[in-house]
């Protein structure tokens, strides 16, 4: 249920609607006996096949300056045989330039490592292991066993894609960038070493540039990250400069490798590369959701030295956190939350769900915003009652021909509205012409409710509850995350 904008649409609940569904869109998505209603909403359904539903959007990047600062230490006699005249070593770090910019890169992150976190149960891991098995279940019995799409609403959809895998985009030296579900980079960032004599005069120095790539994973606590270091100049009396880093995380956060590689010595044009692993664990602070920052440091020395040198440090930017959670049903996964909201699309001719659409459309243009917020699964299971308890099976000698479809959906803070108060309408197309009357003579729809109870089959509602099962799942929404939802063709 994303949505950049709702669209504005004809009251339907007023049943004055007309609009244009594809024939798939409408018969396929929410069949039921013929019925008929005075004044019942109605539209011809435009012939041609149903669009195939779009790959996940690409993630919205977001960027921040790299900050560093500076630090001296002075250089006991006989720390630097080379250069007996040293007296300080400095070394500052900053925001890049193209020249630190220009070091070769790959520019997509390795692919985030899914393996399970220590101590995870066994329902965890095999999840990673059995997401195609999941996707392909998410309308059986076995993820809604109440048939009434509330189990789908925490499950992706079997017809939904997986996101794209995360990439990173290095383009301005020196920038941090991230997207919520797409990790974070560090480009062309430039840690400075200097020597100076006794006097403060510069007596030789190394320019080396740095770029890293961190990968979060929706189904894995591991977070993985590459850091590439360049030699990219060298002047004076420095021809050559030992690199080790060492890599750290706040809490709720362990760094299980903490060095990308050891003591490493480069010459002008050498780079060194290595790998460091991040475990989010909200277990380990009591809690089921934590959010930290990661933080750097590189100490660079004189080949052959004391290690006694300053240190380059910096950490990941404020607006950049990783939030790590174990809130859903089966899965513990991380994101970086941003600004920019989620976004789920519901098809008006979706072969499934389809005919719903147009009426949560229109119950959203009642409400007046595009946005909901995520609850977890026992608020959902609370809202749906309240909804859709109790309800009269239109067809009860015939499994699946008749659920509850409540909107706004059980699992949003929205729902759980009274059901008594809500538009109580049955979905259906009479002779290829989709109409949406009031299920009971006795309770005609006003056209100014804001909430729905309908009537449609279990196939329809786990689908369109498995269209928000997917977003809740890739995108990590937990409790009281806000989404955008809209509607398309």
């Amino acid at each position: 249920m994303s949505s950049r904008r709702t669209r504005r649409v004809l009251p339907v609940l007023a049943l004055s609607l007309t609009l244009s569904l594809t024939a798939v869109g409408t018969t396929n998505a929410g069949e039921a006996p013929d019925r008929t209603a005075p004044g019942s909403a109605t539209a011809t359904p435009a012939s041609g096949p149903a669009p195939v539903d779009p790959a996940a959007p690409a993630a919205l990047l977001r960027t921040a300056p790299f900050t560093g600062a500076r630090s001296c230490t002075p250089v006991p006699a006989g720390t630097h045989p080379s250069v007996p005249e040293a007296a300080t070593a400095c070394v500052s770090v900053k925001s890049g330039t193209a020249e630190a910019g220009t070091m070769s890169r790959a520019k997509t992150m390795s692919a985030p490592d899914t393996t399970t976190s220590a101590g995870d149960p066994a329902s965890h891991a095999g999840e990673g292991t059995a997401g195609a098995r999941s996707l392909a279940a998410a309308a059986d019995d076995a993820d809604d066993p109440a048939g009434d799409g509330l189990g789908t609403e925490f499950e992706p959809d079997a017809d939904d894609p997986e996101p794209p895998a995360p990439t990173c985009q290095v383009t301005n030296p020196g920038t941090w960038t991230w997207s919520r579900t797409g990790g974070m980079c560090l480009n062309g960032a430039e840690v400075t070493y200097k020597l100076l004599d006794a006097k403060g005069v510069e007596i030789g120095s190394g320019l080396i540039a740095v770029n890293s790539t961190l990968s979060t994973s929706y189904k894995s606590l591991n977070l993985t990250e590459t850091i590439t270091a360049k030699l990219i100049r060298v002047t004076g009396d420095v021809h050559s400069l030992t690199l080790r880093m060492q890599v750290g995380c706040g809490t709720g956060c362990t760094p299980v490798t903490k060095q990308p590689w050891y003591a490493t010595t480069l010459a002008y044009g050498q780079e060194v590369t290595g790998n460091t692993k991040y475990l989010g664990d909200p277990l380990a602070t009591g809690t089921t959701r934590v959010s930290f920052r990661t933080n750097y440091a590189m100490y660079v020395t004189m080949p052959g030295a004391t290690p006694i040198d300053s240190t380059a440090s910096w950490s990941s930017p404020t607006g950049g956190e990783i939030r790590c959670d174990a809130e859903q049903p089966r899965l513990r996964g991380c994101v970086i939350p941003t600004n920019d909201l989620p976004v789920l699309s519901y098809s008006r001719s979706h072969a499934k769900y389809g005919i719903v659409v147009p009426i949560y459309e229109e119950i959203m243009r009642r409400r007046g915003t595009d946005v909901l917020h995520a609850v977890d699964l026992a608020q959902a299971t609370t809202n749906r009652a309240a909804t859709c308890t109790p309800f009269t099976n239109l067809y009860p000698s015939t499994r699946g021909a008749d659920s509850c479809d409540e909107f706004p959906p059980a699992s949003t803070r929205e729902g759980g509205q009274d059901g008594t108060l809500c538009a109580e309408l049955t979905p259906q197309v009479v002779n290829n012409v989709w109409s949406a009357p009031a299920t009971w003579a006795n309770r005609p729809a006003t056209g100014t409710e804001t909430c729905l109870r309908l009537h449609i089959t279990q196939r329809a509602n786990s689908s369109a509850g498995g269209v928000l099962g997917s977003l809740r799942k890739y995108q990590r929404l937990v409790t009281d995350d806000p989404f955008r939802i809209e509607f398309t063709a």
